[in-house]
């Protein structure tokens, strides 16, 4: 990208990278929070006490172009400094996570049984990897027939003996020899061995889709897969050595490509033995390689798109083989170890502490080298408790109920449900300034019980809180319930009223009820003083700070508690 000024080339890999560049740094954070107060009520003494602003807390308006100012500056060296002492405590934390895992998997080798076992004979595992492949030999390769319409399929496999045009191709080239074509026409049997391979091949597809569809999201219809070998290079080697001619019929008969393929199959063994579990193990671990050598040495394949000859099918076979057990794990390979190696090296890359959130509800989430510590230390006691929770099978498809069920369910503190909080200097306690509430105040003071001298004893400064209307609606909750947590936590030691439910604004206004009511003189900040004799206000104690620490408190330790008639409900949608 080239600025204005010609004297700029700026060569960025990624769009965050260029936004910090051109237009903003953003905001530093210190422990996945902003900037604290490193002084009294202040992050700096540049600022005013109590100053909650963007500027104040760490935010970086300029540009690395435009440059830093002396505050913002500092504020970035703060949030940089954090991240190299991560990657130092980091060091030093997955190299101890490493060698524990070493430590604990030093002795686990594959043996010539074909399992994986411990110095004092422990079966760890009875088939390395469960298909007995060394991943060394392991390649990425396409299986070409997963996504394959009917018509195409029939196209790409299909070879029928009867049709007038057999033996020539597409455009009219001969791909098997006069004689082969004739005895193919009148041998019903290589009719039956066809149509056989082609069912065969029809069930390989749908084996094939059921294993792909159980990847990881987003691959389901991806052809490519992993496979000791490289079959098409194998054939593409073939084509080159043996210099086939693809306008030269194959001198290869149909019946001798699908005998030497079934034949190489069943020369493919990596667990020996005629007993059931050995069957179906062999089964498991060759099922996939045995799909890729059927779709790619397909007869119709061989004859008509590679034009192979005898010589040349027969070293493809004999270079699969070799392949397919040069890529068997050796016996006397160190697994333990490399499994150790291979979780220790990740490990290294992750943060120490990650605080990148993706939204509210993943912030809660044991993420990197701490959750790693606790899945390999069995931590009794996790820090972030998950739990699945399986819907009755009448409701399992409903979103809405699952939506539902999730929001019961979810531990929700006050903090959770709030958008908005505002501390306020309101010394009418029956005619706000706060012009939203200014109606719903003095509906709620006119049907009031409430004394004049009650109205006295409350705090001149008032916390108001906002909540958000969708999270409130979906979790069910009503107001009501929030003012009888915050009484049940403070009793009469503060006075909350709220909105109704179905307001436009759902507002709770929380105020300090004093003992004595306050007698109208004011001290040096404007703050009323109540009546005191020889007393004095204790420094830090004024209403407006002690809301501050008030408000902490409230959003993280008020937990809200669903009606009964809500929790019978969910009782009833889920079965755990």
């Amino acid at each position: 990208m080239l600025c204005h000024n010609p004297s700029y080339v700026i060569v960025c890999s990624s769009f965050i990278n260029i936004s910090q560049i051109i237009a903003c740094v953003g905001q530093q954070n210190v422990e996945g929070k902003r900037i604290p107060y490193g002084f009294r009520r202040r992050t700096m003494p540049h600022f005013h006490k109590d100053d909650l602003g963007p500027e104040s807390r760490g935010f970086v308006e300029n540009s690395y172009l435009r440059g830093l100012s002396p505050q913002e500056f500092f504020f970035h060296a703060m949030g940089g400094r954090e991240g190299l002492i991560d990657t130092a405590c980091k060091t030093a934390e997955t190299g101890y996570i490493q060698r524990r895992l070493v430590k604990a998997m030093e002795t686990v080798m594959a043996k010539y049984d074909g399992t994986l076992r411990t110095s004092n004979g422990q079966v760890v595992q009875f088939l390395y990897g469960e298909d007995g492949m060394d991943a060394v030999w392991i390649e990425r390769q396409e299986f070409d027939s997963l996504t394959l319409s009917k018509a195409k399929f029939d196209k790409r496999y299909r070879l029928n003996t009867q049709e007038p045009i057999f033996g020539t191709d597409d455009q009219g080239i001969p791909y098997l020899e006069q004689e082969i074509a004739e005895d193919c026409k009148h041998d019903p049997e290589v009719q039956l061995l066809l149509d056989e391979e082609c069912e065969q091949l029809k069930k390989d597809q749908e084996i094939l889709r059921v294993v792909m569809a159980n990847r990881e999201a987003g691959r389901e219809s991806d052809p490519k897969s992993y496979a000791p070998g490289n079959i098409r290079r194998v054939l593409g080697n073939a084509l080159y050595q043996f210099r086939i001619d693809r306008s030269q019929p194959s001198d290869l008969h149909p019946k001798d490509v699908i005998r030497k393929v079934k034949e190489l199959l069943g020369r493919l063994i990596v667990v020996d033995g005629e007993d059931a579990l050995s069957m179906e193990a062999q089964k498991n671990a060759t099922t996939n390689y045995s799909i890729l050598i059927r779709s790619m040495l397909a007869s119709k394949r061989v004859l008509v798109e590679y034009r192979l000859s005898d010589a040349a099918l027969s070293w493809v076979i004999g270079e699969i083989e070799t392949r397919f057990f040069q890529a068997k794990v050796n016996p006397g390979e160190m697994a333990g170890v490399l499994a150790a190696q291979s979780i220790g090296e990740p490990a290294t890359q992750m943060t120490l502490n990650t605080f990148h959130y993706a939204g509210v509800s993943a912030k809660n989430v044991t993420l990197g080298v701490p959750r790693l510590k606790e899945i390999i230390n069995v931590a009794k006691t996790v820090k972030t408790p998950s739990l699945t929770v399986y819907l009755e099978e009448h409701v399992s498809n409903d979103g809405d109920v699952a939506k539902l069920v999730h929001s019961l369910l979810e531990y929700t503190v006050l903090g959770d449900m709030v958008i908005l909080t505002e501390i306020y200097y309101d010394p009418d306690v029956k005619n706000t300034v706060v012009e939203k509430d200014i109606e719903f105040v003095k509906d709620y003071y006119d049907l009031s019980d409430e004394s004049e001298d009650d109205l006295r004893c409350l705090s001149p400064w008032m916390l108001r809180v906002e909540l958000n209307k969708q999270l409130f609606y979906d979790k069910k909750m009503r107001m009501e319930e929030i003012v009888t947590e915050i009484n049940n936590e403070y009793g009469t030691d503060l006075n909350v009223i709220v909105s109704d439910d179905n307001a436009d604004d759902l507002v709770a206004r929380i105020r300090i009820v004093n003992d004595i009511p306050h007698g109208g003189g004011v001290d040096e900040d404007g703050n009323p003083l109540p009546f005191m004799e020889d007393e004095e206000v204790v420094l830090g104690q004024e209403d407006d700070v002690f809301l501050k620490r008030l408000e902490k408190v409230c959003l993280t330790k008020i937990f809200l508690i669903y009606s009964h008639m809500w929790m019978h409900k969910l009782i009833d949608l889920i079965s755990l």
